[in-house]
C-alpha cells in the first residue's frame, strides 16, 4: 500500500467514526412497521451500541473500501455507499426494514460524489454507466418484487438501485456479481440456519444485509480476485 492509499484509508476511517453518531441515531430511532404483530425486538443495534462497536465497525469498513479503491476521486462515493449499507443492514436485521428516509439520501450522496469524481477524473462514461446500472439494478429487483412481493420487498428494490449506482462506476459485471453474490450469501446462510434449526422454512430472513455483503465483497476487491476487470 503506497502512501497516498494509506492516507485515503486513514481519512475514510475517520469519516466512519465521524458518521457513527448519525448512524446510531438512525438505527435507534427507526420505528418498527406498525403492521408487524408482534413487533420485532431490536437486538443487533442495541448490542453494537452497548459494546461501543458501531464506530469501529464503520471505521474498518470505510478504511477497507478506501484501501481497495485507492487514491481515486471515486473513493468518497464508495465509502459513503459502504457506510449507508452497514447502517441499513443493522436496521434490516432488527426490524426487517430498509427505510427510504435513509436509502434515498444515501443514493443522493453517492450520486453527488460520483458527479464530482467524474468531473475531477474526466470520466463521463463511468458516470453514465453508473446511472444506467442504478436504473438496471432497481428494475431487475422490481421484476422480482412484482412476481413475488412477499419474497422481495420494495426496500430491497430501492437498495438494488443504490448498489447498481455505486458499483456501476466500476462496471456492469461488478453490479451483476455483487447482486448475485447477495443471493448466494443469503441462500448459504438460510440453509445453515435451517440445518442448525435456528429458523423454520417459513420464518422471514432480511435480504438487505446479504445484498450489502455482496456489494462490500466487490468494493473490498472481490471482483479483482475473480478476475473481473475494473473499467
Amino acid at each position: 500500500m503506497n502512501g497516498a492509499t494509506l492516507a485515503v484509508a486513514v481519512v475514510a476511517a475517520a469519516a466512519g467514526v465521524a458518521a457513527s453518531p448519525f448512524a446510531a441515531k438512525a438505527i435507534r430511532e427507526t420505528p418498527p412497521d406498525p403492521e408487524d404483530d408482534p413487533p420485532p425486538v431490536p437486538k443487533v443495534g442495541p448490542w453494537l451500541e452497548q459494546r461501543k462497536l458501531l464506530a469501529p465497525l464503520l471505521a474498518v469498513v470505510a478504511a477497507g473500501v478506501a484501501a481497495a479503491t485507492g487514491a481515486h476521486p471515486v473513493a468518497a462515493a464508495h465509502v459513503a455507499a459502504a457506510l449507508g449499507l452497514v447502517t441499513l443492514s443493522v436496521i434490516d436485521l432488527d426490524l426487517f426494514l430498509l427505510p427510504k428516509r435513509i436509502v434515498w439520501p444515501t443514493i443522493g450522496a453517492i450520486a453527488v460524489l460520483l458527479v464530482i469524481a467524474a468531473v475531477v477524473d474526466g470520466d463521463g462514461i463511468a458516470l453514465k454507466r453508473a446511472a444506467l446500472c442504478g436504473l438496471g439494478g432497481f428494475g431487475a429487483l422490481l421484476v422480482l418484487h412484482i412476481i413475488s412481493p412477499n419474497g422481495m420487498g420494495f426496500g430491497d428494490v430501492r437498495l438494488a438501485g443504490l448498489i447498481g449506482l455505486d458499483l456501476g462506476w466500476l462496471g456492469v459485471e461488478q453490479v451483476v456479481v455483487g447482486i448475485f453474490a447477495g443471493f448466494v450469501f443469503g441462500a448459504v446462510v438460510g440453509v445453515a440456519l435451517l440445518a442448525l434449526r435456528r429458523k423454520k422454512s417459513r420464518d422471514p430472513v432480511p435480504f438487505g444485509p446479504f445484498l450489502a455483503l455482496g456489494t462490500l465483497f466487490i468494493l473490498f476487491g472481490g471482483d479483482v480476485l475473480l478476475g473481473i476487470a475494473r473499467h
